[in-house]
């Protein structure tokens, strides 16, 4: 039995972390976090340092699981004063007006209202139970009802790759030519053994090449996918079952919260004037 559905979305990872932490509840910085304006506001060579700043050092660490403390507290207030006098001392030589250091400044300005933007679309945004009900079973339509234990070699190009199924072909042992050529450094060390994966997690021209395959048989020919080209072996199938909704929640929210950007930003990309 799985404990979490595969969530076929990519997204860039500020929207993720952005919505891993709305979703787990985080809150602003005015609210529970507060601190003395004196612990988050020093003042270094003159020059104030805004308290939020050290509330959102604060947030970034708590959304990673570490605990409010005095000592957390002392140590960002530390990291403020540290980043200042460095800050200060690269507007003093200049380095501000370096062409590449003011595009990273314009890109965390930039990003930073992007970042700003999804957190408003997705304040207030609560999935019903019938949209829950929904995105859970058009996972576990997409996952299939079987999964399927595989060894696999990756490498870089076809030629290599046809060279490592005619060694397997021959007879040589898997998990030598996979230790000696694999490029996956995940499932090498296993000899090219992966995890069990249901069917629809996989590569359409993966799934293509298992098709009639039975357990222990080599497939016909090498498959290239997005990570490069893939000699396959069926360990074995079985299966598969879905945990219960209430039991992935938390990542059909996250699949949820991730629609709603991708439906608002689709229309700000439809209306944007791109030249």
């Amino acid at each position: 039995m799985h404990t979490s559905l595969p969530l076929p979305f990519a997204f860039s990872r500020s929207m993720l972390a952005l919505t891993a932490a709305l979703l787990v509840g985080l809150v602003p910085a005015s609210h529970s976090l507060a601190q003395p304006a004196a612990a988050f506001a020093p003042s270094v060579n003159g020059e104030a340092q805004p308290a939020e700043r050290g509330q959102l050092l604060l947030q970034e660490q708590v959304a990673r699981g570490v605990a409010n403390t005095p000592q957390l507290q002392s140590v960002l207030r530390e990291t403020l004063i540290n980043q200042a006098v460095m800050a200060q001392a690269a507007v003093k030589a200049g380095l501000d007006q370096q062409p590449q250091v003011r595009a990273r400044l314009d890109l965390a300005r930039q990003n930073a209202l992007a970042q700003a933007w999804q957190q408003q679309v997705l304040q207030g945004v609560q999935p019903s139970d019938a949209d829950m009900q929904a995105e859970y079973q058009r996972q576990v339509q997409a996952l299939g009802t079987q999964e399927v234990l595989l060894r696999h070699v990756l490498v870089a190009d076809e030629k290599q790759a046809q060279e490592v199924h005619a060694q397997l072909k021959g007879g040589a042992p898997f998990a030598q030519v996979a230790t000696q050529f694999s490029i996956d450094a995940y499932t090498r060390a296993s000899g090219g053994l992966s995890d069990w994966v249901p069917l629809g997690r996989l590569a359409p021209a993966v799934t293509r090449a298992l098709q009639g395959l039975e357990k222990g048989q080599l497939a016909a020919a090498p498959v290239e996918t997005g990570a490069g080209w893939q000699v396959l072996r069926l360990e074995e199938k079985r299966p598969f079952t879905a945990p219960a909704l209430a039991q992935v929640k938390p990542q059909l929210n996250q699949a949820l919260a991730r629609q709603t950007l991708q439906a608002h930003l689709k229309t700000l990309r439809e209306s944007a004037n791109v030249e």
